[in-house]
């Protein structure tokens, strides 16, 4: 069922839709941060007046705040955004009461019950934060339903009801803004799935950070990583949700296995890894990462130059800069996660002189 509204508008995280009778300008800037959200399951505690089919605002006896999702809220720790609303659409007025209530319900997650799950779940004890909004956005009702429904017989077997709290006809059926069943896309134009597409994975990636504060990162960082890299890249694709990195053959170790220069020149200073990873990568942007993707094969390209002028004994152009990277990781079963990835925009002595400063640093064998 598509969710309909007088204006219509799209957002990105799996064709996931808002909609709602509210100015197409104020949704543009509104949807650029909404992502798929996460699974698991709420507490059954009595639900909350305030729990009804929502208007834009929501009312409460505490007024509404954004906070950080803090890493102990386990149920939707890294859903994709950053900051949520408390008061919760489940009453919960603390982090701390939001994190004890949602506990109950991690192992539904695991019975894969539907793939909306954690969506719902995160959408009730951690809604997201919209700046341009002063209360949290419910979930659709339709989004109620599917996961009730894919649920309800997993649960009973368990000898667990649907919750009340949980119950559907306080959700609204998409005339107001709401979170919708992924897959709800019909009944759109051509020009809303392409703003969709659009708009796809504008919340930022954890390990990519912003221009302005991507050197500070790397910077204070660097030690406290096992694993650094200076690099071009010479293909990115994805891989399930993941994005994959393939450094090009003049990429450079910085640090390895938590040894510093010295161990990394031990194994000849090039990529020993054909992969670095992106987790998530799919549903999230990456500063400068994206914008190279924009010009495909463009590091190949530079690779190739690079060979070429080597060959011809020509130094470096000013442009050859444009596609270095840097990239701290560390390993997780058996592959290289990024912690932390920045392109590099300034020339090739600055970068020379920063990565200096990088390796006469006193670190710590980790």
């Amino acid at each position: 069922m598509p969710v309909k509204s007088r204006q219509k508008s799209s957002s990105f995280a799996d064709s996931t839709l808002f909609s709602a009778g509210t100015k197409t300008t104020m949704f543009v800037s509104v949807l650029r941060f909404i992502l798929l959200f996460g699974v698991s399951h709420a507490s059954d505690t009595a639900a909350p007046a305030q729990l009804r089919p929502p208007s834009l605002g929501f009312s409460s006896s505490v007024r509404s705040v954004c906070k950080p999702i803090p890493s102990t809220l386990s149920l939707c720790h890294g859903i994709g955004y950053r900051h949520m609303r408390i008061p919760n659409l489940l009453g919960h007025d603390t982090l701390r009461e939001a994190q004890q209530q949602s506990a109950a319900w991690l192992p539904l997650i695991n019975k894969l019950c539907h793939r909306d799950t954690k969506k719902f779940l995160c959408s009730l004890f951690a809604p997201v934060c919209l700046p341009e909004l002063s209360g949290p956005v419910s979930p659709c009702k339709s989004l109620c339903e599917a996961v009730r429904d894919g649920c309800v017989p997993v649960m009973s077997a368990f000898g667990f009801p649907w919750p009340e709290m949980f119950n559907c006809t306080r959700f609204p059926r998409g005339t107001e803004l709401c979170i919708p069943a992924t897959g709800q896309q019909e009944g759109r134009t051509t020009e809303e799935v392409m703003h969709e597409e659009a708009l796809k994975g504008s919340v930022i990636c954890d390990a990519c950070s912003l221009a302005a504060e991507g050197e500070v990162d790397i910077q204070e960082n660097f030690c406290h990583s096992p694993y650094a890299f200076k690099m071009r890249l010479g293909s990115v694709s994805m891989v399930g949700g993941d994005r994959q990195l393939v450094p090009t053959a003049r990429s450079r170790i910085l640090r390895w296995a938590g040894g510093g220069a010295e161990r990394a020149e031990g194994i000849g200073g090039a990529m020993a890894h054909s992969a670095l990873w992106l987790q998530e990568g799919g549903t999230c942007t990456c500063p400068g990462l994206d914008s190279a993707e924009t010009n495909k094969g463009r590091g190949l390209e530079e690779e190739h130059m690079d060979k070429r002028r080597a060959r011809e004994g020509e130094k470096e152009g000013k442009g050859a800069q444009s596609g270095w990277y840097l990239a701290l990781a560390q390993a997780e079963e058996g592959r290289l996660v990024l912690t932390r990835l920045v392109r590099w925009t300034k020339g090739d002595k600055d970068l020379k002189k920063f990565i200096r400063r990088l390796l006469k640093q006193s670190c710590p064998e980790m």
